[in-house]
């Protein structure tokens, strides 16, 4: 993460700057005799803005190829970002670069900031325009640890990251003439980069101290640009001077005097498809649906019946788990995980009697889905970055159950007050008379503590029993009962029924 976005995000590896660009160099194509115009092109625009990671790197991969097979032979992107994850920024830097080599023209527009890992993807473009007030620069990757924001990493792993990414500028540095210098500045603190100029031919350079030597007596020092003792960040007129900028404009309209634009200008911008996608594996959005899955479920267990809580549960629990498959990217580890955790459940609740092994090993199984559905990454864990991004899941997770543990309690406690909601969730009433009873069952069943009555399927633990004429849905509290047993209502919960087995004396009668 960059110093300009340590509050932006809170996990992985990151290297957060601002907008980012996909291009070829020059304004006049290679070969394209002096003085004759160019020919024109129809050009598109392509929006690049907030956290570089994934979801938006596949997404500007599908509007450029978009573009591209729509006919346009210039490609402009737009960017406003402050940066994101390293591993993405460099995944962009390559699609940049696969969209230059299918022979579209693809231009730069930075209009405010292009830090990081944006600042990685300008520079993989051919060519970069920026506006007055536009900067670019700080590629130094930081990690980002679970709420205490950017960290600074040890300084073997710091070194490697550092080599990856200096790599790769410097091979986009030689690729379109870019000073390689000037780059890694941006990367490495300690780089100190000085200013030469050719007594003869006037032309200047930006070269390391340290290859001073690599020069004859024709080119003289100047001065020092940049010190060891910085990260280098550079507006647009030190870009155009270090010859990184090409172009400075004071707007997106002033393009169409600097390129060979046939026509107006298409834009190519984020669809509504691809934005509630991100927003939906966003790993704080996620963490809400677990929540309300786990309401849902609950709420539909203290109800006879399936209904609206269960249905909302489910459906809260598969946006989650499919997330991933909407993002291009499926994972179906947590998915397994979730239905063999589901199906162990089950089987101890309904089939084996009591609560043991199986039902335990079935609740980490689903823990061990939810944590590994929240993060961005797929299956288990690799990298650093994915490590640290597991543990704030395991800590979201933590605190997704705590919130669920108050909800339930209010659910029980306080919503059966509630008209409409006391419909849906419905606590234990008060007790009026010593025989502990529920105004709905009341009302509605005339189910009483006290009534005796028999079973007429087996409760494993919930089934049905008939209590005179009436044929009442009912539930035990971990006693498996089979058919044909007296059993006697302990207490009701709204509509649900807790019954418990007559072990002793005659079967009392029971009022119709």
């Amino acid at each position: 993460m960059m110093k300009r976005a340590t509050r932006k995000r809170t996990v992985r590896l990151l290297l957060f700057g601002g907008m980012v660009a996909l291009g070829l160099r020059g304004p006049v194509p290679a070969g394209e005799p002096a003085g004759k115009s160019p020919p024109r092109a129809r050009a598109a625009l392509v929006t690049i803005s907030g956290v570089i990671e994934e979801t938006l790197v596949a997404s500007v991969a599908r509007r450029a190829e978009e573009a591209v097979a729509d006919g346009h032979g210039i490609l402009f992107f737009h960017i406003t970002s402050d940066g994101g994850y390293l591993d993405a920024g460099l995944d962009l830097s390559r699609d940049i670069e696969r969209v230059a080599r299918g022979g579209a023209r693809t231009v730069a527009f930075v209009n405010s900031q292009a830090y990081s890992a944006a600042a990685i993807a300008a520079v993989s473009c051919q060519e970069i325009v920026m506006s007055p007030e536009a900067s670019l620069g700080a590629c130094t990757p930081y990690a980002a640890v679970p709420f205490a924001g950017a960290q600074p990493l040890e300084k073997e792993v710091r070194a490697k990251l550092e080599g990856t990414i200096i790599e790769r500028m410097e091979s986009l540095a030689e690729k379109y003439g870019y000073p390689p210098a000037i780059l890694k500045a941006m990367v490495k603190m300690s780089t100190s980069v000085i200013e030469i100029q050719n007594k003869k031919t006037h032309e200047t350079k930006y070269v390391e101290e340290e290859d001073l030597f690599r020069f004859d007596s024709d080119w003289e020092k100047r001065e020092v640009v940049v010190s060891p003792d910085e990260v280098l960040t550079v507006g647009s007129q030190k870009a155009k001077q270090y010859g990184i900028a090409q172009h400075v404009v004071n707007r997106l309209d002033d393009l169409y005097d600097l390129y060979p634009i046939a026509g107006r200008i298409d834009v190519y911008p984020v669809t509504w498809n691809e934005t509630l996608v991100t927003w939906l594996n966003n790993m704080w959005l996620k963490a809400v649906l677990v929540l309300v899955g786990l309401l849902g479920l609950y709420v539909e267990m203290n109800t006879p019946g399936f209904g609206v809580p269960g249905t909302i549960g489910l459906a809260a629990f598969g946006v989650l788990f499919l997330a991933s498959f909407l993002a291009g990217r499926p994972d179906w580890l947590p998915i397994l995980l979730f239905a063999a955790g589901f199906g162990m459940l089950f089987v101890e609740l309904f089939v084996t009697p009591g609560f043991g092994v199986l039902g335990g090993l079935g609740i980490l199984l689903l823990l061990a889905s939810i944590i590994l559905a929240l993060p961005s990454f797929h299956g288990l864990p690799q990298r650093d970055f994915e490590y640290s991004e597991l543990v704030q899941a395991m800590v979201v997770t933590v605190g997704v159950l705590v919130a669920f543990a108050v909800c339930a309690f209010l659910l029980a406690r306080f919503f059966p007050r509630v008209p409409i909601l006391g419909k849906l969730v419905l606590g234990p009433s008060r007790v009026s008379d010593g025989s502990s009873h529920a105004a709905a069952a009341r009302g509605e069943q005339g189910a009483r503590a006290g009534d005796v009555g028999e079973t007429t399927t087996k409760l494993r633990p919930a089934g049905k029993a008939r209590f005179g004429s009436r044929l009442l849905d009912v539930v035990t509290e971990g006693d498996f009962l089979d058919a044909g047993r007296p059993v006697q209502i302990t207490r009701t919960q709204g509509n649900r029924i807790v019954v418990e087995p007559v072990r002793e004396g005659p079967m009392d009668s029971t009022t119709a």
